[in-house]
């Protein structure tokens, strides 16, 4: 954008010369030379004012994709607000947060995969064996899988 401006200052700086030309000149070979370089420069002033426009629309374009970014970001960020990184006792590492449901205090448990792509899924429970010693959930979203806390079998 520097390069286009500068491109422009310095056309508008070489047709202000060729006015005083024009208006120094005693002939009219002199007037007729000095006006078709004045239009030549303006025609290349013209040229570089709608470059410079092509690069103000561009990098407004990138700003408003970085603005979108920023609140993809912070949506994600109060969204995710109070999530800890936790081991569970399988040894899984997942991210947690006690809220109530039904007035009930519950652990939401995220997916860390998706949690490191700046996405919120919420794991949820699989069927699991009656031997099997951990509950096991899955991500609706990668769909990976999780062993969780273990479980009290009963005989």
């Amino acid at each position: 954008m520097i390069a286009e401006l500068s491109a422009a200052m310095t056309a508008i700086k070489e047709t202000a010369g060729l006015v005083k030309v024009i208006n120094d000149a005693k002939t009219d070979a002199e007037v007729k030379a000095a006006t078709i370089e004045l239009q030549n420069k303006l025609i290349a002033l013209q040229a570089e004012c709608f470059s410079l426009g092509d690069v103000i629309r561009q990098r407004e374009e990138e700003t408003m994709l970085l603005k979108a970014k920023i609140a993809e970001f912070e949506d994600f960020k109060s969204q995710t607000e109070g999530y800890e990184l936790e081991r569970l006792d399988s040894g899984t590492l997942v991210y947690s947060k006690k809220v109530l449901v039904n007035e009930r205090p519950e652990s939401v448990y995220l997916c860390p995969r998706c949690f490191a792509k700046y996405e919120v899924s919420i794991l949820q429970p699989m069927e699991v064996m009656w031997s099997a010693g951990h509950f096991r959930t899955h991500c609706p979203s990668c769909d990976n899988k999780f062993w969780m806390n273990s479980r009290q079998i009963s005989d």
